[in-house]
């Protein structure tokens, strides 16, 4: 019986050695997971902050082109508008001064355009 009862402590020690060793190598292995997993995310992040400041760098670049196209393109409008203006201002002096020429211009042949 004495032998039993220390055969059962000595293996208790040994089943409680071989559980705190086998708890603490998978502390270390969690801790080792943890620290790549957080390394990781670090990683993902500084790749997500580069991502937005590109992307903010190229919109900018963008909005900036647009701007300038759109400011060109107000420039073209109003020199169209000018011109619009003065054709549509100069349009009844212009047919006026057609007309006149039609009406005192030579005939091309002799019989004053009767055929």
């Amino acid at each position: 019986m004495t032998y039993t009862l220390i055969a059962l402590v000595g293996a208790s020690f040994i089943l409680n050695f071989w559980f705190f060793r086998k708890l603490s190598k998978s502390e270390k292995e969690n801790n080792q997971y943890r620290k790549s997993i957080q390394y990781a995310l670090e990683a993902l992040g500084r790749d997500l902050t580069n991502f937005q400041a590109g992307v903010s760098r190229d919109l900018d670049r963008t909005n900036k082109n647009v701007e300038g196209n759109l400011n060109s393109i107000k420039r073209i409008d109003r020199k169209v508008d000018v011109r619009e203006k003065f054709i549509i201002n100069s349009l009844p002096s212009t047919i006026r001064n057609i007309i006149g020429h039609i009406e005192f211009a030579k005939p091309l042949d002799s019989n004053h355009g009767r055929g």
